[in-house]
């Protein structure tokens, strides 16, 4: 997804079940019953995760919208390159969550943000940032094939960065933490303590505090379909719908208490 938010982020496993059938870990789209058929990754946590609360934050928020519009979902558990050109080339009514990007947007149509990501940035131990104009030119390192939103894109011009790269999030770590690399991007929901069984390099990192960007996620119907746009509509109206209703918040609320309990795993997500 534009994947995945820290500098990041990785992807590995799902193993946990939904009332809308989430879970499948399908070769083909699923059409039982006349079901939408939708399909997503794994391990983006919190939005993606069979570790976080009903698989995650975006599942719930999406299910919700298809139920206010009266329709059920199968939503498939595939790699995310294969989900994704499945749903582009029209084989599924569906995907998510997506950063937006350009280039993305002349396949797909975007529906109105599902989630936030609060993006920050993480710096080597020894290194002390009060501000982010400290970075200027600094070397930020991004794992091959990482997809920048719009706002990041905009950060690394106004501070002038400069890109490393790295073959996945962890190499970003260890850049970091070994001083080749200046800073990386992280997933704000992700706190460094409660990594470290995953990246025992993430104690050799700060991760700062200070507001970088909150990054939306979308929801994303291919360009393919002759009613894409229409989908979308009745997407953002009944998104609208749970809005004003309160069903929304109340997800946003179970989710926001869910993730600040200590027992809360935490993973690392594209």
């Amino acid at each position: 997804m534009g994947r995945y938010i820290v500098v990041s982020l990785i992807t590995i496993f799902l193993s946990a079940y939904s009332s809308f059938g989430i879970g499948q870990q399908a070769n083909s789209p699923s059409q039982l019953n006349k079901k939408i058929a939708l399909t997503t990754g794994s391990n983006y946590y919190p939005y993606v995760d069979p570790k976080a609360m009903n698989n995650g934050w975006s599942v719930s928020i999406v299910e919700a919208v298809f139920q206010q519009m009266g329709k059920q979902v199968d939503i498939d558990i595939l790699p995310w390159q294969r989900g994704y050109k499945w749903t582009a080339d029209g084989q599924y009514a569906g995907t998510f969550p997506y950063v937006f990007t350009e280039q993305r947007a002349e396949s797909f149509v975007y529906s109105n943000p599902i989630n936030l990501i609060p993006v920050r940035i993480y710096t080597n131990k020894s290194k002390v940032v009060k501000s982010l104009a400290e970075l200027q030119k600094a070397r930020l390192c991004l794992p091959y094939g990482y997809s920048l939103s719009r706002e990041q894109r905009e950060l690394i011009e106004k501070y002038q960065l400069v890109i490393h790269n790295a073959t996945n999030a962890g190499g970003c770590v260890l850049q970091v933490a070994k001083g080749w690399s200046d800073l990386g991007f992280i997933n704000g929901y992700l706190q460094s303590e409660k990594n470290t069984e995953l990246f025992e390099s993430l104690t050799k990192v700060n991760i700062l505090q200070i507001p970088v960007a909150n990054v939306p996620l979308f929801y994303i119907v291919s360009r393919q379909l002759k009613n894409a746009q229409q989908q979308i509509d009745q997407f953002n109206e009944a998104l609208e719908q749970i809005e004003q209703s309160g069903v929304r918040r109340e997800i946003d609320q179970r989710f926001e208490k869910f993730l600040s309990a200590p027992e809360s795993l935490i993973g690392l997500g594209y």
